[in-house]
């Protein structure tokens, strides 16, 4: 009987063990970061930090003190506004030396980079304490968004297959129509950092026009029997086989009218 409730009680001991281990890791990733990030603001300010009458964690502070605490969280930007869309592509962190230098306490909201999971959250913070520093309190995910030009620049939307000529569409209910189709469009998990897509099927290249100039461009493509929408530097997405038609009938029709013509 003893040797039994031993068993049990190592059991539940070793159990215990398990969970509180595996905890950290099944915690969400959101509330990961904000633990992270409130941890390395409150060993900042363990440090001697002496109020000088103005603001004195600095955009530029916030930065290296998260590439130091946490190596993989990268600080893309900083704005009073919220950021909604995941970048496409950015080479530099922050946008200028005048925003490294300002004060943290003009802001509301961080762009951070994960780069172990390659993926960018806009994270809230509030104003905290004296000399002030961030508290911050909530984060959202952002997902890739196919970029589309806005409809009222868009003239005229060149369609190309494979090895076709070219045909362009200039009416205003076809331009809009087209644009409609490929709007909510959800992106997959695959890269899309090359060029022109090789190596796939029926693909149809997008140009969208504006005073005569290419604004946009994006390809249309079928592979091994799954269709997809790629903007280079801006990931690859899934695209349904009837949105596809939709888009391949407009250069059928027009193909059909330019033979009836002649």
């Amino acid at each position: 009987m003893k040797k039994k409730l031993l068993i049990v009680i190592t059991g539940i001991i070793l159990v215990g063990i398990a969970c509180v281990w595996a905890w950290p890791k099944s915690k969400p990733a959101k509330q990961m970061i904000i633990k992270c990030l409130n941890e390395a603001v409150s060993h900042y300010t363990d440090m001697n930090i002496k109020d000088n009458g103005a603001y004195s964690l600095k955009v530029s502070d916030t930065q290296m003190l998260v590439t130091t605490y946490i190596p993989e969280y990268i600080i893309y930007g900083i704005s009073i506004d919220e950021y909604t869309v995941r970048p496409g592509q950015i080479d530099e962190t922050l946008t200028t030396e005048k925003e490294q230098d300002s004060p943290i306490c003009n802001y509301n909201n961080i762009l951070l980079y994960d780069e172990k999971t390659d993926k960018f959250y806009n994270v809230k913070f509030e104003e905290k304490g004296n000399p002030v520093i961030p508290n911050f309190t909530e984060v959202k995910e952002l997902a890739y968004e196919l970029e589309l030009p806005d409809t009222d620049v868009v003239e005229e939307i060149s369609l190309k297959k494979n090895s076709d000529s070219p045909i362009v569409i200039n009416s205003k209910d076809d331009v809009e129509k087209i644009m409609g189709i490929l709007k909510g469009i959800k992106p997959t998990t695959k890269s899309g950092e090359i060029g022109t897509p090789v190596r796939v099927e029926n693909i149809i290249s997008v140009d969208f026009i504006g005073n005569g100039d290419v604004i946009s461009r994006l390809f249309v493509y079928e592979d091994e029997g799954e269709y997809f929408i790629e903007q280079t530097g801006n990931r690859l997405y899934t695209f349904s086989k009837e949105a596809y038609n939709l888009i391949d009938n407009y250069i059928l029709y027009i193909n059909y009218e330019s033979q009836e013509a002649k």
